[in-house]
């Protein structure tokens, strides 16, 4: 193994989160795991960053994320597609409610929340914002509150930790985070004999300035348990093995 950096782990936790995917449109479903360019955003909202600056200046950052698939909470809203017709300086009292508004433009949005999300994410920045973006989560000190997909649903940050990570030479390894697909080759018949329930999904990695997004399939464990796998992009830390997204 040879040493590459430090890294560092922490727990992203909440009541809510809602990570919409891209192709969904009235009813709006959510990746079951944090998307890189949501964490990009995170650790974006710690250190500062513009919400367009930070996937650029942030982009060779290596990240991981595991955890457990949370249930889902279908919440409905209806939301105006237009402002309400102001009211006027006096109102009389012979002012009915339909002659004081206008008729009303509106969608009916159904999301989908994830109820207790629960991960742990490991994160190695570049320089020189990994120093002070570990001093910041140590001190629960940010410029903007960090979130959970919607700037409503606030995450906790817990158990932050600091660690080498070393990178391993190609073989199979019971991979503790999300893979990337094309980088490796899951043991299936493994998975089938524990029950594991492992989920391929597509989500974003990249995205530019101009909200043109890049996506990438990645194999993540419903239970929380390691995927075994074949894999020549495999990292140790402490006594995990991790893939970066």
């Amino acid at each position: 193994m040879t040493v590459v950096d430090t890294i560092v782990r922490f727990r992203l936790s909440g009541r809510f989160a809602h990570f919409a995917r891209a192709e969904t449109q009235t009813t709006i479903l959510s990746y079951p795991v944090p998307p890189r360019t949501a964490i990009l955003g995170l650790i974006g909202a710690v250190l500062g960053l513009a919400k367009d600056e930070a996937p650029v200046v942030l982009d060779p950052c290596d990240i991981a994320v595991a955890g457990l698939a949370a249930r889902s909470h279908w919440h409905t809203a209806k939301l105006r597609k237009d402002p309400p017709e102001a009211l006027p300086r006096q109102v009389k009292s012979s002012q009915t409610i339909d002659k004081a508004t206008k008729p009303e433009k509106a969608s009916l949005i159904i999301q989908e929340w994830l109820w207790h999300p629960d991960y742990t994410v490991w994160a190695r920045l570049p320089a020189p914002y990994h120093t002070e973006f570990v001093g910041r989560l140590r001190q629960g000190r940010w410029h903007f509150s960090p979130c959970l997909g919607l700037s409503e649903m606030l995450a906790s940050i817990s158990e932050v930790h600091e660690a080498s990570v070393a990178g391993l030479p190609p073989a199979v390894y019971p991979v503790r985070s999300v893979l990337l697909l094309s980088s490796a080759t899951v043991d299936v018949a493994y998975a089938l004999e524990r029950s594991m329930g492992l989920h391929i999904v597509s989500m974003p990695r990249t995205v530019t300035p101009n909200r043109v997004f890049s996506h990438q399939a990645y194999v993540m464990e419903t239970q929380g348990m390691a995927i075994v796998a074949e894999t020549a992009a495999a990292y140790q830390v402490d006594d995990e093995v991790i893939m970066f997204l």
